[in-house]
């Protein structure tokens, strides 16, 4: 994607920026992502985490949870280090919601707040 990016923006096609999924699992973040940001940033567009989830094996237990605290600090965490990354969007907002287990089986537990504690 960056080199796309890269020879769209070398003809002048006005790209403003980039949007990244993060559909990740728990204990597997990329160590590359803050580098990743950053080497869309250094082409001039701004970069942006529009989908963010860190699903795990369930049953969820306190060293996965504590885990994927972790990881969703990692990911914010290389966002907020980088100038040109604008923002970062969490999939849903609680697991009750979630598209994860309907495609995953036997994973889920991927949102900052579970299917009991949400506010509906």
């Amino acid at each position: 994607m960056y080199e796309l990016v890269k020879r769209l923006k070398a003809r002048g096609t006005p790209i403003d920026g980039v949007g990244v999924q993060g559909h990740l699992i728990v204990g597997q973040i990329p160590s590359t992502i803050k580098q990743n940001f950053e080497q869309f940033a250094s082409l001039g567009v701004e970069v942006a985490i529009t989908e963010l989830d860190i699903r795990m094996r369930l049953p969820a237990t306190s060293a996965l949870l504590s885990q994927q605290a972790k990881d969703y600090q990692s990911v914010i965490g290389a966002c907020l280090a980088v100038k040109g990354c604008i923002g970062v969007t969490v999939w849903d907002w609680t697991d009750k919601y979630s598209w994860i287990p309907g495609v995953f089986s036997g994973e889920g537990a991927a949102l900052p707040w579970d299917e009991v504690r949400s506010l509906l």
